[in-house]
């Protein structure tokens, strides 16, 4: 069981980590960068179309709620087992 927690604290570490994704890239940006690949000639020369933003929100989006999907999961694989652990797996 000590396993699930271990990994219930790293899917919430990495969801922390994928938040903070817009944030480096901001960064990136102002620090003269290509904002990962978002403007390859930094920003003042940055030329995307409107969905380039959109489309790193939305895969950001789909990954946390697959995370979260994942976190879910384990939360009910631990409660199933303290329940099996314990003897009551009545109701």
């Amino acid at each position: 069981m000590n396993i699930i927690r271990l990994l219930i604290g790293v899917l919430v570490a990495v969801i922390v980590g994928v938040a903070l994704i817009p944030l480096y890239v901001l960064l990136d940006l102002r620090s003269g960068g290509s904002g990962w690949g978002l403007c390859a000639d930094g920003f003042g020369r940055c030329r995307t179309s409107y969905f380039s933003g959109f489309e790193l929100v939305a895969a950001l989006l789909l990954v946390m709620l697959a995370l979260v999907l994942a976190i879910g999961g384990l939360v009910r694989l631990l409660r199933f087992l303290r329940k099996r652990s314990s003897g009551s797996l009545v109701g």
